[in-house]
This record gives C-alpha cells, structure tokens and sequence, in this order.
C-alpha cells in the first residue's frame, strides 16, 4: 500500500505531521479525518528508507513502546500506529507504517518486518518464534533489551578511544607544523649566514620539505591505501588480523562470545530449536574464523553430539562447562546469558587495561618525537646565536 506524508491540524488547532499509508490520497484524506484531523497537505511519498537511520538505540526504543502496547492488550495495528506517532526518526517511522500495511495485508509481523528489508535479520527470526509460541510481546522485549546492551557496548568503546585520538591528532598537526614551516625558516637564515645546520636538523628540514612539497600526493596515497584495503584485501584476511592483534584480539574474541551466547539464549529461550537458533545465532557474528568454529560445532550438534560437547574442540573451557550445567538443570538459557555477561565484562575489562597501557606507551612515543624535533629546532637556534655574536 503507498505510503503519504502529511500535514494536518487537530480540533485544538495544533499542527501536525506525519506520514500515513491508504490507497489514495482521497483515501489518505478520509483516514485523516476520521481520525479526528484536518489535512491541510497530503503528498505521495517515494523517498527510499535509510538503513542507517535504523541505528540499535532507536529500534530498541520502538520495540520496546510495542512490547508495553501489546502486553497491555491493544491490537498490533493500532499499537504500531501509536509507536510511528511518536519515533522522531521518519526513516523509522515509514518503515514501521509500511510493516503495519503488510500486516493489513494478511502478514505476520515477522514476515512484514522481513520483507520491508531494513531492520536487522535477526529481529525477524525473533518474532517468527514469538508469534509461533504466542508470545511476540515478550521476545520483542527480550530483542529490545539485546540491543540495548549492544547499544551501550558500542558507545563504552568509542568513548573509551576519544581521549587518545584527540591527543594523537593534536600532536601530529603540531608535528607537521613545525617540521613543515618552522625548520625551513631557520633553515633559511642558516643559508643566509653561509653555515650548515646540524646533521639531526638537516634530517628534519628534509622531512619537512619532502612534507610540504608532496603533501596532496601523500594525502592521495594514504587515502588509497585505506580504500584499498577496505575493498581489496579479504574479509577473511581482516578478521584473521582481528583476532591476531596483540591483548586486543582476545578482547574482541570474548565480545564475539558474548554476543553469540545472548542471541543463542535469547533464541532458544524464545522457543526456537537448538539447531535453528545456532544457526541464526552464527549470523550475529562479524568473523569468518569464528564462524567456522560456530559452523562445525553445529555439524557435530546435527550428528546427535550435545553442544557443550561440540563446543569443547573451538571454545574455552567456562562457556562449555556453563552450556554443560544449563543442559543437564534445564536452565540453558540462563547458563548462556551468565557465560555472555561475564565475557562481556571482561572484554571490557582488557579493553580498559589495554587503553590504559596504550595511553602512556603513546605518550611516550609522542614525547620522543617531539623532543627529537625540539632539539633539531634548538640546535640550530643556538648556534645562530652564537653567530649573531
């Protein structure tokens, strides 16, 4: 069903805007009217949703608003019409009045959320099993809080990293500005006395020229070679480095644990068989090696192996103790939701320890270069000194 934008006034005279999905303008005017609104603009809306505007902390609050709704007993229909009333983001909000139009249509909501294209898989999977155990209020609500948590690990890490790109970026436009412009004055008024600077100074004014002469070829080639390497070089590859990378890696291991053990619980907890709530689970995760380990312990799943036992071969000894615990009480899910909180804290725990060894190392490098430059600046600026005298 086409979807149309709108502007109207209520009985109080109060403007509103919005957007509304009828078969027709007229048909849009009508359903404004009744709704009690005066439409004062109506217009068809083509424009193509932004999958980026669907970002985890928006998503999550609009489930949320809907997993209240339906728990209070109101209609899915109207409970998504009273949430696209309220979300300030209007990619969010035609892409919810669109997943409302193919529920009028007859869909399931998982079946409406999958075919609109622009919310993550992995809720779809969520409200397939919602729907089929009769329970779609309280999975939404679960994936809501997943996401959150998602939300939250994101922001800690970006925060986290701030501070030394800030201090990083600073001291290398202090560098380049001394090294591109002040070196070559002295080197000037070196010339013009006839001497030669010092060898450390002489290597600095070179830098600082080769800089200042080639700084559009540089910027071209550092640019390329990050293109490159975003476009070029193998997924597999990037996710080998990943995890290769010193400390980091395995902190970036334990948050891809911890997010397969939530969405694995959050799964199977919602009613969704062991092997299809592996599979799905697997899709969460952003690294092909690890993929492959989720991908065979599965194929072992399938041969009738239990899955602490299949985990064993590919993942630490806590997580498949915790799984085998979970299987032989019956409590599973909670086993995977206390395995994901405690590799999740420690990721941020070596996460922390990592910033806070870098921190100083990085100062440190920082300081070196600086003081090696400082120096070929002084040595120079003395020497003239003694010159002029």
């Amino acid at each position: 069903m086409p979807l149309f934008e709108y502007r109207a006034y209520t009985q109080a005279g109060k403007t509103l805007s919005g957007i509304i999905d009828a078969q027709s303008r007229k048909h849009a005017h009508e359903k404004l009217k009744s709704k009690g609104l005066f439409p004062q603009e109506i217009r068809a809306d083509s424009s193509i949703i932004s999958v980026s505007a669907i970002n985890s902390e928006r998503l999550s609050f609009a489930l949320m608003q809907l997993a209240s709704l339906l728990k209070a007993g109101i209609p899915i229909i109207k409970a998504i019409e009273s949430v696209v009333s309220q979300v300030e983001s209007k990619d969010m909000g035609r892409a919810l009045v669109r997943v409302k139009s193919l529920i009028e249509e007859g869909k399931s909501f998982a079946s409406a959320v999958e075919e609109v294209n622009v919310f993550p898989p992995l809720l779809a999977k969520m409200a397939a099993a919602g729907e089929a155990v009769g329970n779609l209020e309280l999975i939404l609500e679960k994936y809501a809080g997943f996401l959150e948590k998602e939300s939250e690990s994101a922001k800690k890490i970006a925060g986290a990293m701030v501070y030394p790109s800030v201090v990083m970026t600073a001291c290398a436009v202090l560098i380049l500005f001394v090294i591109s412009y002040i070196t070559p004055v002295i080197s000037g008024i070196f010339d013009s006395f006839g001497k030669e600077l010092p060898f450390v100074s002489r290597i600095v004014v070179a830098f600082g020229f080769f800089i200042k002469n080639n700084i559009l070829a540089i910027i071209i080639c550092l640019a390329g070679g990050i293109l490159c390497f975003i476009r070029l070089v193998p997924k597999k590859i990037k996710d080998a480095l990943k995890l290769s990378m010193p400390y980091a890696g395995k902190a970036y291991r334990m948050m891809m644990y911890s997010r397969w053990a939530r969405t694995l619980a959050l799964l199977h907890g919602g009613g969704v068989s062991l092997l299809k709530a592996l599979e799905a689970a697997r899709a969460v995760i952003d690294n092909e090696e690890i993929e492959k380990e989720l991908a065979a312990a599965e194929r072992d799943v399938e041969k009738g192996k239990s899955l602490s036992v299949a985990l064993c071969r590919y993942f630490p000894a806590l997580i498949t103790n915790m799984v085998e615990t979970g299987q032989q009480t019956g409590e599973l899910e909670k086993m995977l939701n206390s395995a994901a909180e405690f590799y999740e804290k420690e990721a941020d725990r070596r996460i922390s320890v990592f910033l806070k060894m870098f921190e100083p190392a990085m100062i440190i490098a920082l300081g070196l270069i600086v003081g090696f430059i400082v120096i070929s600046v002084l040595m120079p600026i003395f020497e003239i000194n003694s010159l002029v005298k």
